[in-house]
């Protein structure tokens, strides 16, 4: 049977889809707060510096402790105000205290301590800082740093639905709250967050152009705006590998030549950063993450070459051991001291970390109200109990890239040498977290009747999800997490929508994902 392109094409409903994603992101883009996100400042200021060709600025010559680290760039005023410090941390105090000053595009000295940032993710939106409209810098800002995220998450949502709608699906609920509050603000972490999610579908997906063009892009996105951009893709690709059965030098063969040229060249890339910042410790070993693909090839053709079952017991166990006494080292290298404390502190503040994984709002200061966690995480097991039943490996999968997730941030957290032990946030896990419940719904063939028992579930379970934190957001916002919860009494705090509407949008938004990821899937054809 053959249908007409443009028919297949809005029968697929991707038009829809895509425009879901993109109202839903601009719903969180117009309803945080200028400043509301943590670094938002900071990012702005070295964004600014950068693209007017300052990109480390002067050293801060104030005594003040808080100031200390920070460097000095010469730009407009208005970028990276204004200043949360009058509620930023203090859940029940609204943001409107922070909107009494004015804002000027008049050009003077601001901090920054953003400046040793790889420089990839902050070029689009520092030229925003050249506007005239003082007032609308911010949000342009904000829609320049969400565009290529934006782009990856669409295309994948796109590619995932053609696939199996359950992927989609599973892709939704991947994509939790703290992901779209991360793309409503400035941060290199909305570009990482869009490239992992790209990342995991070109490997998961079966093998077609738009795969082939999102784990390239997927790749440099997750590789590029942040320092540990090089372990989350690392990790992407052995966990894809793993789950398909497929080695790392399979995977590679899949791409086109131009793709392997590109993944190259991209890769080379994450050393200019720790060069640029003459880093001697463990940060400048972050861009070698990649060898770890080398060493996991080497180590499956052993496997593969050795019959007995001690044989290759052993092969395991000695691999493991040189493991653990490569990440000893790791932490031995890391800048400053390494306590029993501070490890213990660390490990503690697990729980918080998988509680980021949803969403902690704000400052670290608006968490995402209980019944939305607690209804991630029943979904999330309602998969895996649902994947033991149907193949196994799904739920395996899953439970060790999990545990590589958490023990990840751990040695991540312990390189920084944070003595405070939290550090960490949940987003700068989600590149790699983003795609997890795809592991669950993932399958080699068939699975027809797990997308009609459990696509709807999934799907409208990440709306219900979605929604919750986005209201509580607002009302946190306009009046503290005290105030009323009637939308039309919340403060505007200067917001260029009413929040009641924004909330509005934002459910039919996200409702229109929804839909399109459980309507019936229509394979275009030619």
């Amino acid at each position: 049977m053959t249908e007409r392109p443009h028919l297949a094409r809005w029968r697929d409903r991707s038009g829809v889809l895509i425009a879901g994603v993109v109202l839903a992101a601009l719903c969180w883009i117009m309803g945080n707060p200028r400043s509301s996100g943590p670094d938002e400042p900071s990012h702005m200021i070295a964004s600014a510096g950068l693209v007017r060709g300052d990109r480390e600025g002067r050293v801060n010559p104030d005594p003040n402790p808080n100031m200390a680290g920070s460097h000095l760039f010469d730009i407009p005023g208005m970028v990276g105000q204004p200043d949360p410090g009058c509620w930023a941390f203090d859940p029940s105090i609204p943001v409107a205290c922070q909107s009494t000053v004015p804002l000027s595009t008049t050009s003077r000295e601001l901090p920054s301590w953003s400046y040793n940032y790889p420089p990839w993710a902050l070029l689009l939106p520092g030229l925003a800082s050249f506007v005239s409209s003082a007032g609308g810098y911010a949000y342009l800002a904000r829609m320049l740093n969400a565009a290529v995220p934006l782009a990856l998450v669409a295309a994948s949502l796109v590619d995932l639905r053609r696939r199996r709608s359950v992927l989609a699906a599973s892709a939704l609920l991947g994509a939790t709250p703290i992901v779209w509050f991360t793309f409503g603000f400035v941060s290199p972490s909305a570009v990482a967050i869009g490239g992992g999610l790209a990342l995991w579908t070109g490997l998961l997906v079966d093998r077609s152009r738009l795969a082939t063009l999102l784990a390239v892009a997927g790749w440099a996105s997750v590789l590029l705006p942040r320092r540990d951009g090089p372990v989350w893709a690392t990790m992407i690709v052995l966990t894809c590998a793993l789950l398909t059965r497929t080695r790392p030098l399979d995977l590679w063969r899949r791409l086109e030549p131009w793709a392997r040229w590109t993944v190259a060249a991209v890769t080379g890339l994450t050393l200019v950063t720790p060069i640029l910042n003459r880093d001697l410790d463990s940060n400048a070993l972050l861009p070698f993450a990649p060898l770890a693909l080398v060493a996991a090839e080497l180590l499956a053709r052993r496997y593969d070459r050795t019959r007995s079952t001690a044989g290759r017991r052993a092969l395991l166990a000695y691999t493991s051991i040189a493991v653990a006494l490569l990440v000893i080292a790791l932490v031995v290298a890391a800048p400053g001291d390494i306590d029993t404390e501070t490890v213990r502190l660390v490990v503690a503040n697990t729980g918080d970390h998988l509680r980021q994984l949803v969403g902690i709002l704000g400052w670290l200061d608006t968490a995402v109200p209980i019944i939305a966690v607690l209804l991630f995480w029943a979904l999330i097991g309602g998969m895996a109990l649902v994947a033991v039943l149907e193949y196994g490996r799904s739920t395996f999968v899953y439970l060790v890239g999990l545990a590589g997730a958490v023990v990840g941030a751990w040695l991540l957290e312990l390189g920084q040498s944070a003595d405070y032990g939290d550090y960490w946030q949940g987003r700068y896990t989600m590149p790699f977290a983003v795609g997890l419940p795809l592991v669950l719904a993932w399958r080699p063939t068939g699975g027809e009747w797990l997308d009609d028992r459990l696509t709807s579930i999934l799907a409208w379970g990440a709306w219900v999800v979605s929604n919750v934190a986005f209201v509580a957001a607002q009302q946190r916002w306009g009046v503290g997490i005290n105030g009323t919860w009637n939308p039309i009494d919340w403060d505007t705090w200067g917001a260029p929508v009413w929040p009641w509407l924004l909330v509005l949008l934002h459910g039919g938004a996200t409702a229109m994902m929804a839909a399109c990821c459980t309507s019936e899937r229509v394979r275009v054809m030619a």
